[in-house]
């Protein structure tokens, strides 16, 4: 996180902004929880499991859809045979 989402002050790293008090914990733990799957799914794919990755990389994009994690769903749908949520993340990029 970069910026507080509600008055947009630049986050400084603690859980509470500064500026207007806006509590941020819970959002750093869907942060802190979508990096957690990213590299799980990382690890599942230096393991060749891919139906592992895929979960990880799945659950890792739904709680936040950054452009690193559409990749890595868009490659583990590819070994998973999943062509048509391949494309269509591909597309939507």
């Amino acid at each position: 996180m970069e910026r507080c989402p509600t008055c947009n002050t630049k986050y400084q790293g603690m859980r509470t902004c500064r500026r207007c008090k806006t509590e941020l914990g819970p959002l750093l733990d869907i942060e802190e929880e979508s990096l957690t799957h990213y590299k799980a799914a990382l690890e599942a794919y230096s393991l060749n499991d891919f139906s592992r990755m895929f979960f990880h990389a799945k659950r890792s994009f739904s709680l936040l859809q950054t452009p690193e994690a559409r990749r890595l769903l868009a490659c583990a749908a590819l070994l998973t045979r999943r062509f048509n949520l391949s494309l269509s993340l591909v597309l939507s990029s």
